[in-house]
C-alpha cells in the first residue's frame, strides 16, 4: 500500500478541481505503480510515477537527463524527493502527459489513448516535439486521418501533417479537401506552422486537379446520365438535359471540387432536375439514380485525380 504522503490520488477530480490543488495528487491507475523510479509532476499538480528505462527508450531527452550524475537525497543540490523517488517538475498538464506517457508505455500496460479532438491532439504532438520523442510523434499524425478528424476539419489535418512531414497523411488530406472550393476552408491557426510555400502548393494541386476534369469529355459516351423513364411525366429525367448543357454542368462543379462527391450535393442535383424539367415523381428518384450515377463516375475523376501530383518536399 501507499504511504499516507502517497495515497492521495487523481481518479476521480475534475480539471478544475486539479488546477485548484495546492497539494500534489498522484495519478491513476497505471501510473501509480509502486515499481516506478520517477516522477513527473505536470503544472496542474499531478503525480505520475513513471519508468527511467522507458522514458530514456522513448526519448533521448531523458535518455542524457538520467545519463548525469544524480545527486543524493541529503544533498542540498539534490531535487524534490517524494517516497523515495526524484521528482522532475514539467510545464505539461495533466491531460496531455497522460496520454503522452501512454504511448510510451508497453500495450500491456495501458490502451492507445484516445484523441478527443485535434486541440489535444497538438497539445500532445508538442509535448512529443518538445522531449524528442520522435516514434510518438510519428504515430500520433498516423492518427489524425480517421474520418472524425478528417471529416470535420481538413485543413486542419493538412497543416498538422504538412508541418511534420507527414506524406501519406498530407496527401490524404490534400485529396480530402477536394471536396471544398479552395476558398470555403477558414483559417486554422496550425497554417502558421507551415511555409506559404506548402500551402501555395496545395493552392496548385487543387487548381490543377479541377482544369484535369476537361479530360472526361472524351469518356461522356461510357457515362450518359441514367434515364429514369417516369410513367407520370412520359419524360426521360435527367437524359432530356441537352449534352452540351450536362457536359457544361459537370464539368464545371468538378472544376470547383474536383472530386465525385461533389456531384451528390443538394445543390446540384436538384439545379440538375431542374434543367430536366422532372416531375415530382422524377424529383424523388433522382438522388437514388444520381448517387449510383456517381460511383461509376467516381473510376474516372479517381484516376484523373491520381495523375496529379502534391509538389511538396517531404525530406
Amino acid at each position: 500500500m501507499l504511504s499516507s504522503e502517497c495515497a492521495s490520488s487523481a481518479d476521480g477530480h475534475t480539471q478544475h478541481e486539479l488546477d485548484d490543488h495546492p497539494t500534489p495528487v498522484d495519478a491513476g491507475a497505471p501510473f501509480n505503480r509502486l515499481d516506478a523510479d520517477v516522477i513527473l509532476r505536470t503544472s496542474d499538480n499531478v503525480d505520475y510515477r513513471f519508468y527511467k528505462f522507458l522514458l530514456s527508450l522513448a526519448s533521448p531527452f531523458f535518455m542524457n537527463m538520467f545519463a548525469l550524475p544524480q545527486p543524493g537525497p541529503l544533498e542540498e543540490s539534490a531535487d524534490e524527493i517524494k517516497c523515495g523517488l526524484p521528482i522532475i517538475p514539467i510545464s505539461e498538464r495533466s491531460v496531455v502527459i497522460q496520454k503522452l506517457l501512454s504511448f510510451c508505455s508497453p500495450v500491456y500496460d495501458t490502451d492507445v489513448p484516445f484523441l478527443e479532438d485535434l486541440d489535444i491532439v497538438m497539445a500532445v504532438l508538442d509535448a512529443a516535439d518538445k522531449y524528442d520523442m520522435k516514434r510518438v510523434g510519428k504515430f500520433i499524425v498516423k492518427m489524425i486521418t480517421a474520418p472524425r478528424f478528417l471529416e470535420q476539419e481538413p485543413m486542419r489535418v493538412f497543416a498538422i501533417a504538412c508541418r511534420y512531414r507527414a506524406e501519406q497523411e498530407t496527401m490524404l488530406a490534400a485529396r480530402y479537401m477536394l471536396r471544398y472550393a479552395i476558398w470555403e476552408p477558414a483559417y486554422v491557426v496550425e497554417l502558421d506552422y507551415i511555409s506559404g510555400g506548402d500551402y501555395h502548393r496545395l493552392v496548385k494541386y487543387h487548381s490543377q486537379c479541377g482544369q484535369a476534369m476537361s479530360l472526361l469529355t472524351r469518356l461522356w459516351p461510357t457515362y450518359p446520365l441514367p434515364l429514369l423513364d417516369c410513367k407520370l411525366c412520359r419524360k426521360k429525367g435527367l437524359s432530356r438535359i441537352p449534352l452540351k448543357e450536362y457536359q457544361d454542368s459537370v464539368i464545371d462543379a468538378l472544376r470547383v471540387r474536383p472530386c465525385a462527391e461533389s456531384l451528390l450535393s443538394a445543390e446540384w442535383i436538384e439545379s440538375m432536375s431542374r434543367k430536366a424539367g422532372s416531375c415530382v415523381t422524377c424529383r424523388e428518384r433522382i438522388p437514388r439514380k444520381m448517387e449510383e450515377y456517381v460511383r461509376e463516375l467516381a473510376i474516372p475523376v479517381n484516376e484523373i485525380v491520381s495523375e496529379i501530383q502534391l509538389q511538396i518536399d517531404f525530406r
